[in-house]
């Protein structure tokens, strides 16, 4: 039976290897940098998944890992140097090292144009055609898996832990195969939800399931400026939100590629590029667009450097276009059936387009705007980025957004009443008309009318969880290799990076990294979740409107657990606990409490 590679600090040696730095570790292997004879490569040593149920697949996934990667010969896809036994008797495989950086730390780093990003998009669609030419699937694309190369800015898909080919055998026991679940395709969660009951169903994984993958990697850098950075997201494959347009989240993305990623992303995997040697041709057609907007950066460096601008889906529409675009999300999340939501969130969305109407803002308003005043970009003539990181004029410029104390109620006017609209007052040239005071408090009204609808489940507010399974794998993993019943209990600290003992601040949507703390006396949990395991989970706010007759609570859904020397499992494992305050999508509660095994989220 293989063992579990331990800590290899640098120095130590592997198959004669010589260890320089760890380079990461993931669910399958730990990965070095090892040098031999003048040589660089990455090595990766397989570790032993004790969820598989059986030790041998140590090596099997290793091999079927090489196999795949002997099949293919790309210059975008990491290539196989050799392979042989660690002394701890793991197999390990020698990889080409790519010095870079990954796809999230070169957007921040390099602050690349839109043009730049696409070139990248259409090597990695052509890798990826070229892959599945062969019969290969790599089943766990992410920001994360491609790494540019520092040297050149080529691209260079790696870590194929997850990879499959034509007539592999399926050594997956759960339902879906291994992934990242914020990348796979909303289909493979439905697939769950129609087969729960059917212990040895198992996901085909397709083409589209790739595309849709890649179409989360190009949403993320076109409207994210700070990726790499761990805070809560709007879940790209949610069955009843469609993702919002990349465009409405980000002024900078051009229409036609904001309509692409929508195509990628569709639910309906019908409604994505037939292939990726298609997906590959779009992406190369708007990639060789002579428009001046393609060539600035997709962020501007600032942002990158401190900080993001507010998501667009709790900023106020600064003009016409951007309110309609807003409008136009909320009745694709009807047709999608979150009728409810959609029409919490079109109610404040029609208030706010009165209040637009009545400070003069409409269309059709007074002249001077912002569109009509910016001048035309000169034709582009060079692919480098310009100096300056002002995008030429496209749409108007980034929405401002108002913090809201609490809740607020717009009194209606009364009937017979009209809102009377006084004239803006005259700005210098160039700039466009400031409002006066009453208008502006009508655009912050509309703001806290936005921001409750989010509150009631809005896109981009993670408050509510819904009832479902548990994470594929979950149920064996706590029987069979945690030894976990359900009913147990556990005391943990519920978010590691926070004060122990005290009331803190919890995102409603945000993930958490619990731990149980010392001192936990209790010899049941010492046993099988004693001191140092780490629980990983994301927390929600449940109000007491929400059929909660206790009142208000913090539910934190852990979903991941990795004991201290073993390696991560799926799990279901929840927590609820008492709010001590709710405010501006934020719970106050206490830090230190306990959770539950369940066998399905409540």
């Amino acid at each position: 039976m293989s063992a579990t590679l331990p800590h290899v600090p640098p120095g130590s040696l592997i198959d004669g290897w010589q260890v320089s730095k760890p380079l990461g570790d993931g669910g399958f292997a730990f990965v070095f940098l090892g040098e031999k004879n003048g040589s660089q490569r990455a090595i990766k040593v397989a570790q032993h998944r004790e969820s598989s149920g059986d030790p041998k697949q140590t090596h099997v996934r290793t091999l079927r890992e090489l196999t795949a990667l002997l099949m293919l010969d790309h210059p975008h896809i990491v290539r196989p140097q050799g392979y042989g036994l660690a002394e701890s008797g793991n197999l390990y495989l020698a990889l080409d090292y790519v010095d870079g950086w990954t796809l999230a730390e070169w957007a921040e780093r390099k602050h690349p144009t839109v043009r730049e990003i696409l070139g990248v998009f259409e090597k990695i669609a052509g890798a990826l055609a070229y892959m599945h030419r062969r019969g290969v699937l790599h089943r766990d694309l992410k920001l994360s898996n491609v790494l540019i190369r520092k040297s050149d800015g080529e691209p260079v898909i790696i870590d194929f832990s997850c990879a499959t080919y034509t007539l592999a055998e399926d050594l997956t026991d759960g339902g879906l195969p291994p992934g990242t679940d914020r990348y796979r395709a909303p289909e493979q969660f439905k697939f769950l939800r129609e087969h729960k009951d059917e212990h040895r169903a198992r996901y085909a994984f397709q083409v589209a399931d790739e595309i849709f993958a890649v179409g989360v990697m190009l949403h993320e850098l076109l409207t994210d400026p700070r990726p790499t950075e761990f805070r809560p997201r709007f879940d790209l494959n949610s069955p009843a939100l469609p993702p919002p347009p990349p465009r409405l989240a980000n002024a900078r993305v051009p229409a036609a590629l904001s309509d692409l990623v929508e195509n990628i992303l569709a639910r309906d995997p019908k409604g994505r590029p037939v292939d990726t040697e298609a997906l590959r041709r779009e992406l190369a057609d708007l990639r060789a667009e002579r428009s001046a907007e393609y060539d600035v950066p997709a962020h501007p460096p600032a942002e990158q450097r401190h900080g993001g601008t507010t998501p667009a889906a709790l900023a106020v529409p600064s003009s016409p276009q951007s309110l309609k675009r807003h409008v136009a999300l909320m009745e694709r999340a009807l047709r999608a059936g979150s009728w409810l939501a959609g029409v919490v969130c079109l109610v404040a969305l029609v208030m706010a387009a009165a209040l637009w109407r009545s400070s003069g803002s409409a269309p059709g308003g007074p002249a001077g705007s912002r569109d009509a005043a910016a001048p035309r970009p000169p034709p582009a003539t060079t692919h480098s980025p310009p100096t300056e990181t002002s995008p030429p004029a496209m749409t108007p410029a980034g929405p401002s957004f108002v913090k809201v104390p609490g809740p607020a109620i717009a009194a209606a006017p009364k009937e017979g009443s009209a809102l009377k609209t006084p004239v803006p007052e005259a700005s210098s040239p160039g700039r466009a008309p400031r409002l006066p005071k009453k208008s502006v408090a009508a655009i912050e009204c509309a703001s806290l009318s936005l921001v409750a609808a989010l509150a009631a489940g809005c896109p981009g507010a993670q408050i509510r969880p819904e009832a479902f399974t548990c994470p594929a794998g979950a149920e064996e993993a706590m029987r069979e290799q945690l030894h976990w019943k359900e009913g147990d209990s556990f005391s943990l600290q519920l978010d590691d990076r926070q004060a122990s003992f005290d009331n803190v601040w919890f995102t409603a949507g945000a993930e958490v990294v619990g731990v149980v703390p010392k001192g936990v006396s209790d010899d049941r949990q010492d046993a099988v979740a004693p001191r140092g395991t780490r629980f990983y989970g994301k927390a929600y706010y449940l109000s007491d409107k929400m059929g909660r007759a206790d009142g208000p609570a913090l539910v934190i859904r852990y979903d991941r657990v990795k004991l201290p020397g073993q390696e991560e499992y799926p799990i279901c494992f929840v927590h609820e606990g008492t709010v001590v305050a709710f405010k501006d999508g934020r719970v106050k509660a206490s830090n230190r409490g306990s959770g539950t095994v369940v066998d399905r989220w409540p």
